[in-house]
């Protein structure tokens, strides 16, 4: 056999080689991301949502409610050592049963796994919301409208699409706001705009998971009132107490010191 054909047929079984190791990879698995809507504790499935990367678009009609502007947005997976990792949603909610009245309650849950960075241990979970309150008037001048709302923010360590750990497990984060008027109003969560929590790190995956519930109570009559609520969560790395850095950065220092030392001795 000539020279050529053996380099031939060896450029040819390295060719062959390279795309079965190619094929054999596993594809790398993509984070999962949803939405899921209830409606007096229902699951509801007239919600369209719709995924692209990392951000999702949602809308459609429930019992009592309608959604539009849904949208969720991340940016995991992150980059590992980066400075936090963020999972947002905002939506438009609006009544659908101001006519007869009543008190309904629609709960959002956003939610997506595979979330890596940061690496902290522990990790610092953050969640805020705010948005607004429209009343819009009726045919029974008489009749009031009002909202109260809660938000919760979860990390759950076992990277479980809607995970929402028990008590003792990873803390929630949990606000609340109650609004009653005519015309547009704040929607002010309480407390404040932010809060903090400690949770378990130095896990490999995790998931983030926003819970938005929203209570309306309508009179007889009334016109269809609308919240408009933007919340989010987001886990940053917890910083290292200041003894332990003073002690770190101070650990080369003392053994310079000793080595010099030594040298002092044996001299």
């Amino acid at each position: 056999m000539s020279l050529h054909k053996i380099r031939f047929r060896n450029l040819l079984v390295m060719a062959i080689l390279a795309g079965a190791a190619i094929l054999g990879v596993p594809n790398q698995a993509r984070a999962t991301f949803n939405v899921q809507v209830y409606d007096d504790g229902v699951l509801q499935s007239g919600v369209m949502a719709f995924v692209s990367g990392n951000s999702l678009v949602f809308f459609g009609s429930t019992t009592h409610f309608s959604i539009t502007n849904g949208s969720g947005l991340s940016n995991n997976p992150g980059t590992v050592g980066g400075t936090n990792l963020d999972l947002s949603s905002n939506e438009q909610i609006s009544t659908t049963f101001g006519a007869a009245g009543g008190t309904h309650t629609i709960q959002i849950v956003l939610s997506q796994t595979d979330f890596t960075a940061p690496t902290g241990n522990p990790l610092t979970l953050s969640s805020s919301a705010g948005g607004s309150f429209a009343y819009v008037a009726g045919i029974n001048p008489l009749a009031t409208q009002s909202v109260s709302s809660t938000y919760q923010g979860f990390l759950d360590n076992t990277n479980t699409l809607f995970g929402q750990p028990v008590a003792g497990s990873t803390p929630s984060q949990l606000a609340s706001a109650t609004r009653t008027g005519v015309g547009t109003s704040p929607l002010v969560y309480v407390p404040g705009t932010s809060i903090n929590t400690t949770v378990p790190g130095g896990t490999s995956m995790f998931s983030l998971t926003d819970v938005l519930s929203f209570t309306f109570t309508l009179g007889a009559g009334s016109g269809q009132a609308t919240a408009n609520v933007s919340a989010s969560s987001t886990v940053t790395a917890a910083p290292a107490p200041a003894g332990l850095i003073l002690a770190l950065t101070g650990l080369p220092v003392f053994s310079v010191g000793a080595w010099l030392r030594r040298r002092r001795q044996t001299a």
